[in-house]
C-alpha cells in the first residue's frame, strides 16, 4: 500500500509539473535576428527585405509552429509593441528564415525596427524577441544628389587622389551615412581615417547594366568645423582589361567617383555633402595597377595628409563631371575582406640578391611588406605558385599575367600593401634590397568574399582530409566578386560551368545564399533578348550563346541555392531568365533533341566534358542538360505556385527524356553513345535513364572504372 501511495504521489507531482509548464508561456528564446542575411544592416534597397532568427529551446521536440513579426519606424514604438509599418499577425509558419516583409512602403535612408515572437509545438506563445533594426539605402534615382566626377582625359588609367574639404555645422550629430561607389574601384577616407574594411569596392558587376554602391556609418568620423573627404581610385575590373590578352575592357576610363554624405543632427536638421565639380584631383603614388600584372607604387609621390583637413590642394586640378548610364543598387554581394594572415615558413636566397619567401601553401590575396631601402631603390616582388629547380619563382603557368608588385622608395622605411590588385601565390621573390630581409618582414593576406563557413568535413583518412583542405582553399581563392575559374593567371573569369559543378560543395562549406543572389543578377543582366546567356558572368571576353552545361547554370544555381538554403526569392527573382533560357534551347531543338552548334565550326558541340581523362561525345550533352534544366524549371515553378508552368515543363521534360533515350541509347549494345563514364553518369544523375535500365547502366559504369 505504501508503494502504491508513493507511486501516486510521484504521478501527481509530474502531472502538476507538466500542467504548470503547459499553462506558462513558451520558454523559447529568440535570438540572432537578421534582416537580409545581416545583423542590423544599413544600405538595404530591397523593398521587401527578408527576416530570419534562431530559436533556443532545450525541450525535446521543441519547434516553431507559427510566428508574428512587427515593424515600426521608431525604437520607442517597437519597444511598446506598436507597429505602424507592418504587423504580420499570427502566421502559420514553421520556418524561421526568409520571411518576406509585406508592410507599408519603405523610404530611402530610413531606419526600421522589428521584433518577432513564435508559437511552439504546444500552441504556446513566446515572449517577444529583443529589438533589431535595419536601414534602407537610396531607393530612387532622384535620391542621389551627388554627381559623378572624374579626372581629365590624360593618363586615363592612372590612379588618382580626389578630395574635398567640407564645413560641418556646430551641432550634435545623431547619425552620418556615406553612400559611395566608383568606376573602377575606390578607397575612401574621412579626416585621414579609412572608411570601412571592405576591399576592392565596389566589386565586379555587369557594369553596363548595374553597379553596386556601399553604405557606411561614419558618425564617429566627423567633427564640428572643417572635415576632409578623400578617395584614391584604381582600375581593377572596369578599365583594367580582362581575358587572356587583357584586351577586353568595359571602358578606357577615366576613373570615376560618386559620393553622398548625409548627416542627421539631433535637432532634426540634415545636411548633404556630395561629389561635384568643386572637388579636386591629383596623381596618386600608384603609378600603374592591374588585376593581372600587379601594382607599381612610387613613394616619392606621397603627399602627406592629403586626406586630412587643411591640406593645401591649390596645385591640384579641378575634376570634370562624368556620367554613368547603368542602374545603381545597394550591395547584394557579401563584401571582400581580409580573412586570414599567413606567416612565411621559410626565406631563402637562391641567387645573390634574390630572396624567396615561402608561405607554406597557396593563398589568394597579397603580401604586406616592411622593408628598409634607400631613395630611388626599386623593390620588385614576383608572385608564383611554383619554383624552378634553382629555387627561383616559376611564373610560366601565369601565361601573360606579370604578377609583379613594385615599390620605388623615397628613402623612408616602407610599410606597404597594394590596393588594386590581387595574386594567387605561395612564393614571393624579392629583389632590389641592399641586405637580406627578416622572415617577419613579409606576411600573406588571404582575401575572399565574407560569407560565413558553415560546413566542415574530417575523416580518418589523411589523404582525403588533405584533398578536402585543398578544396576549401580553392574555394577561398576563387570566391571573389564572382566565382572564378582561377585566381592567378590571365583569366579569373566567372565561368558558369565551373560554378554549377562546384556549387554543391561550395554550399556545404559556406552560406552562399546572398552570394549566389548577386551573381544571378550578373547573369540575367547580360542575358540576350533571345534568351541565351554567356559562358562567363559578368559577361565579358567570351561571346554567346552559352554552351551546354555552362549556360544551364542560370537554372541550376538558383535550384541548388534553394535546395541548400531554402530561400525561394532567388527563384522568384530569376524565374523569367530561367524560363527564357529553357525556351531558347527549346526553340533550337528538333524533335526535342538540342544540339549546340556554331556557324562555321561544324562538328563542335560545345566544351563537352572539359579536359576529360577519356574523350566523351559532346553532342548528347546538349540534350541531357536541356532535359535537366527543363525538369528543374518545372520543379521551381511548382515551388513558387506557378502550377501551369510546372505542368507544361514537366510534360516537355518527359518528351526530352524519351527523345534522348531513343537517340543516344544503343538497345543492341545496351550502352549510351561513347560508353564513357560521363556518357553513363549524366543520364543516370539527371534521371533520364529508365528504371528498368539503371542496373545495366551502372554495370557499364563500373566496368569502365575497372578498365
Amino acid at each position: 500500500m505504501k508503494k502504491i501511495l508513493t507511486s501516486c504521489i510521484i504521478v501527481v507531482f509530474f502531472y502538476v509539473l507538466f500542467s504548470s509548464c503547459q499553462r506558462a508561456e513558451s520558454p523559447s528564446i529568440l535570438y540572432d535576428l537578421k534582416c537580409e542575411y545581416s545583423s542590423n544592416p544599413i544600405g538595404i534597397d530591397r523593398i521587401h527585405p527578408i527576416f530570419q532568427w534562431k530559436i533556443k529551446d532545450a525541450r525535446r521536440g521543441a519547434k516553431q509552429t507559427a510566428c508574428q513579426i512587427i515593424v515600426a519606424s521608431s525604437l520607442k514604438a517597437i519597444e511598446h509593441i506598436e507597429s505602424n509599418m507592418w504587423d504580420s499577425g499570427k502566421m502559420e509558419l514553421d520556418k524561421s528564415v526568409f520571411i518576406k516583409y509585406n508592410g507599408n512602403e519603405l523610404e530611402s535612408g530610413k531606419t526600421y525596427f522589428w521584433k518577432v515572437r513564435i508559437w511552439d509545438q504546444n500552441g504556446k506563445v513566446s515572449e517577444w524577441s529583443e529589438s533589431a533594426k535595419w536601414e534602407m539605402g537610396l531607393l530612387k534615382e532622384s535620391d542621389w544628389k551627388a554627381k559623378w566626377i572624374a579626372r581629365d582625359t590624360i593618363n586615363r588609367g592612372r590612379s588618382v587622389y580626389m578630395r574635398k574639404d567640407i564645413e560641418l555645422l556646430n551641432k550634435s550629430v545623431e547619425k552620418a551615412r556615406v553612400f559611395v561607389t566608383g568606376l573602377g574601384n575606390y578607397v575612401l577616407f574621412i579626416n585621414g581615417k579609412r572608411v570601412g574594411n571592405d576591399l576592392l569596392t565596389p566589386g565586379w558587376t555587369h557594369y553596363p547594366k548595374r553597379l553596386e554602391y556601399q553604405v557606411y556609418d561614419v558618425s564617429d568620423f566627423l567633427t564640428s568645423g572643417e572635415n576632409a573627404i578623400g578617395s584614391v581610385l584604381g582600375n581593377m575590373w572596369w578599365p583594367g582589361g580582362l581575358g587572356w590578352s587583357g584586351e577586353q575592357k568595359y571602358s578606357e576610363g577615366p576613373l570615376k567617383f560618386l559620393m553622398q554624405l548625409q548627416v542627421d543632427f539631433t535637432d532634426g536638421s540634415k545636411e548633404i555633402y556630395i561629389s561635384d565639380e568643386s572637388w579636386k584631383w591629383d596623381d596618386s603614388p600608384i603609378v600603374t595597377d592591374n588585376i593581372y600584372d600587379g601594382e607599381i607604387y612610387n613613394s616619392n609621390f606621397i603627399q602627406s595628409d592629403w586626406n586630412k583637413p587643411g591640406f593645401d590642394d591649390s596645385q591640384w586640378q579641378k575634376v570634370e563631371l562624368a556620367d554613368y548610364e547603368g542602374h545603381l543598387t545597394g550591395p547584394f554581394a557579401p563584401p571582400l575582406r581580409e580573412q586570414i594572415t599567413v606567416d612565411p615558413i621559410a626565406l631563402d636566397e637562391p641567387v645573390p640578391g634574390e630572396y624567396v619567401y615561402d608561405l607554406g601553401q597557396n593563398i589568394v590575396g597579397w603580401a604586406k611588406v616592411s622593408f628598409k631601402a634607400e631613395k630611388g631603390d626599386t623593390i620588385k616582388m614576383r608572385f608564383a605558385e611554383l619554383l624552378h629547380e634553382d629555387g627561383t619563382v616559376a611564373q610560366e603557368n601565369l601565361r601573360s599575367a606579370k604578377a609583379i608588385d613594385m615599390i620605388i622608395s623615397n628613402g623612408e622605411d616602407l610599410e606597404w600593401e597594394p590596393k588594386f590588385t590581387y595574386h594567387g601565390f605561395r612564393y614571393v621573390q624579392i629583389s632590389g634590397l641592399h641586405e637580406k630581409p627578416a622572415i617577419e618582414d613579409l606576411i600573406g593576406k588571404v582575401i575572399h568574399a565574407d560569407a560565413p563557413f558553415i560546413g566542415n568535413f574530417e575523416c580518418s583518412n589523411e589523404l582525403i582530409n588533405s584533398i578536402n583542405k585543398n578544396v576549401v582553399w580553392g574555394q577561398r581563392g576563387n570566391f571573389y566578386a564572382a566565382p572564378t575559374d582561377c585566381p592567378q593567371r590571365d583569366e579569373r573569369l566567372g565561368w558558369m560551368g565551373d560554378a554549377q559543378i562546384f556549387a554543391p560543395t561550395a554550399n556545404f562549406n559556406m552560406d552562399l545564399a546572398r552570394y549566389w543572389a548577386k551573381w544571378m543578377f550578373d547573369i540575367t543582366n547580360g542575358q540576350d533578348e533571345e534568351g541565351w546567356v554567356y559562358d562567363v558572368n559578368p559577361p565579358i571576353v567570351v561571346g554567346g550563346p552559352s554552351k551546354p552545361g555552362w549556360g544551364d547554370a542560370v537554372v541550376i544555381i538558383p535550384w541548388l541555392s534553394y535546395q541548400y538554403f531554402g530561400d525561394t526569392r532567388i527563384i522568384e527573382d530569376n524565374y523569367k531568365g530561367m524560363k527564357a533560357w529553357v525556351e531558347y534551347m527549346n526553340s533550337k531543338s528538333e524533335n526535342y533533341i538540342y544540339v549546340w552548334t556554331q556557324p562555321g565550326n561544324e562538328g563542335w558541340y560545345g566544351y563537352g566534358d572539359w579536359i576529360a581523362v577519356e574523350p566523351t561525345p559532346s553532342k548528347p550533352i546538349g540534350t541531357a542538360y536541356f532535359y535537366y534544366s527543363t525538369k528543374l524549371l518545372s520543379e521551381m515553378a511548382k515551388i513558387i505556385g506557378n502550377d501551369d508552368d510546372a505542368e507544361e515543363y514537366k510534360n516537355l521534360s518527359e518528351n526530352i527524356r524519351k527523345a534522348y533515350q531513343k537517340e543516344y541509347w544503343d538497345s543492341e549494345g545496351l550502352k549510351y553513345e561513347g560508353g564513357t563514364q560521363t556518357a553513363n553518369l549524366l543520364p543516370l544523375a539527371f534521371g533520364i535513364t529508365p528504371e528498368e535500365l539503371k542496373e545495366q547502366v551502372v554495370k557499364n559504369l563500373v566496368d569502365n572504372v575497372v578498365e
